[in-house]
Formats: structure tokens, C-alpha cells, sequence
């Protein structure tokens, strides 16, 4: 068996996140990006994109919310020029619902395959896979729908990012509604912090399956060409609670 250390990476074009996770995403893994809105959840998703583009390796971003005018706004604000990246075959951002892009995949000559073979794209964006709880109020079926997905994804051979949905503005996490996140490879979780008043951003990793990786909890900020990771938070606690705090001084 291939030592997992060993094989190919997909950096995310955030070099603090890359080092967190010991040189980048194990090329072929499904990760689930967790985090309440603002987060950056979006930002990081595309900023892993951009990444690729930049090496030739080609991506899909695939919104289940905004149109693709939309994403093109906004990633010109972050000073991606989205179009231009498609104009180079390099790039597809494509709106769609959760369903049909679910059957697409699954469909070996459907039209998500077709892409994929294509443009020989080799990552994907998944924004968000919050919105397949819609697709059934069976906690069985949406496990089976979930899991489907991933393994579409994992067939097809591309690295994917699928943002979710964290609904607590200053953490929390409630195991019972993350069963994606135990089908995924890779869980990053970000998350607001309240610190001596203020409002900080934080980054953990919180699995990567067969990998080491860092564990502490890291801050960040969100600038032009997305996330910048720094320090580690030290002496912090309740990060996933909702409330950090110091910990005692010896």
C-alpha cells in the first residue's frame, strides 16, 4: 500500500492552510469546508480554483445559490478574473440545483462527466452541499444522497471542495447534522472567535483521513488573492463552542 505521505497534492494557493495540512489536499480527496456565513467559505473554495488555474489544472465551480455573473463579481473584488480563466478552457463556474447536478454526475455520459472529461478538469467547487438537506426530510436518504456524491466526485477523479453550511454565527457544531463531513477525507472548519471583545477568524483542521496534519487552531484574514493564515491562537479554548477564552496562567 502507497505511503498516503507520499502521494500528490493539491495546494489551495493558501500557503498557511498548505503547511497546515502538511503540503495541500491528497490529490482525489473530497473536503468538506465548513463555516458560518462570512467566513470566507466561498473565498477559500475559489482561491483553491485559482490555484489550479494558475498550474493548469482545470476547475468547476458549481453554485447551487448565486448566478455566475454574481461569482464573477465577486471574485473580481478578490482580483480574480474569472472569465479569463474560462476563456482559457482552464475554468467552468455553473449554476444549477442540487438534484440535477446530483443525477448529472451520477449519469457516466451525463453532462457533469462530460465536462469533467472534457476540460480534464481536475478540481471541483461544490457550493453548497447544505442545500441537498432539502432534497428529502429521511435522515437514511439524505446519508445515501450524501455519500453518492462523494463517490461521483472521488470516480471522476477530482480534488473537491464542498462548502457547508454552519449555522451558529459563533461556532458551535452539532455532530448530528455533519454526516458529510464523517463521509468526506478532509474536514477544515472555519470559525469566528470572541476575543477580549473583538471578533477574530480562525482555522482548524480537523481530519485529513490517512494524513498527518497540524492540530492547533491558527487565525486568519481575508485580503485580495483570499485567505492569509497566521499565528496560532495561544492559550485559547472554546473555539467550538462559541466563545474563546484564555486559558489559566501557571
Amino acid at each position: 500500500m502507497a505511503d498516503i505521505a507520499q502521494t500528490p497534492r493539491a495546494t489551495t494557493g493558501c500557503a498557511g492552510l498548505d503547511k497546515m495540512l502538511h503540503g495541500g489536499l491528497v490529490e482525489g480527496y473530497c473536503v468538506v469546508l465548513e463555516g458560518s456565513p462570512g467566513t470566507g467559505k466561498t473565498t477559500l473554495g475559489l482561491q483553491f480554483l485559482m490555484d489550479g488555474c494558475k498550474k493548469g489544472e482545470p476547475g468547476i465551480a458549481i453554485t447551487f445559490e448565486e448566478f455566475p455573473e454574481q461569482y464573477y463579481e465577486n471574485a473580481m473584488q478578490l482580483g480574480w478574473d474569472l472569465k479569463a480563466y474560462e476563456d482559457q478552457g482552464l475554468l467552468k463556474v455553473q449554476f444549477s440545483d442540487p438534484l440535477t447536478f446530483l443525477e448529472g454526475l451520477q449519469d457516466l455520459d451525463g453532462h457533469i462527466a462530460e465536462m469533467v472529461d472534457g476540460m480534464g478538469a481536475k478540481r471541483i467547487l461544490v457550493d453548497s452541499v447544505s442545500h441537498f438537506e432539502r432534497l428529502t426530510n429521511d435522515a437514511g436518504d439524505l446519508r445515501r444522497i450524501e455519500t453518492d456524491l462523494v463517490h461521483a466526485l472521488k470516480r471522476e477523479g477530482l480534488t473537491s471542495i464542498l462548502l457547508k453550511e454552519n449555522p451558529h454565527v459563533l461556532g458551535g457544531w452539532d455532530r448530528g447534522d455533519n454526516r458529510v463531513a464523517f463521509i468526506a477525507d478532509a474536514l477544515i472548519l472555519l470559525r469566528y472567535i470572541e476575543l477580549e471583545s473583538e471578533i477574530k477568524r480562525g482555522v482548524v483542521v480537523l481530519k485529513m483521513r490517512g494524513s498527518d496534519h497540524e492540530k492547533e487552531i491558527r487565525q486568519y484574514v481575508i485580503r485580495e488573492q483570499g485567505l492569509v493564515v497566521g499565528d496560532v491562537f495561544q492559550g485559547v479554548a472554546g473555539l467550538f463552542i462559541g466563545s474563546a477564552r484564555g486559558g489559566e496562567k501557571n
